[in-house]
């Protein structure tokens, strides 16, 4: 999927400047930055959840929504 990203054009220049310097690409570097998030998001979860079985609140089958965790 493609997605365009509008910044600013110092912004974008200075990124792309600090992705040269790293070996990558922007575009590489902002794959890596949201799979590096994705990743947190879900062992966040993850552990959320074991704690919540773990302390018995939730039977063991529950599979945590965070939706749920925010829900007003």
């Amino acid at each position: 999927m493609s997605i365009m990203i509008d910044l600013p054009p110092a912004m974008a220049q200075e990124a792309r400047d600090y992705a040269t310097i790293q070996g990558t690409t922007l575009e590489r570097m902002v794959v890596d930055y949201l799979k590096m998030q994705l990743a947190r998001k879900r062992e966040a979860d993850d552990a959320y959840g074991f704690l919540m079985r773990q302390s018995g609140w939730l039977p063991d089958d529950y599979v945590f929504n965070r939706e749920e965790a925010v829900a007003k």
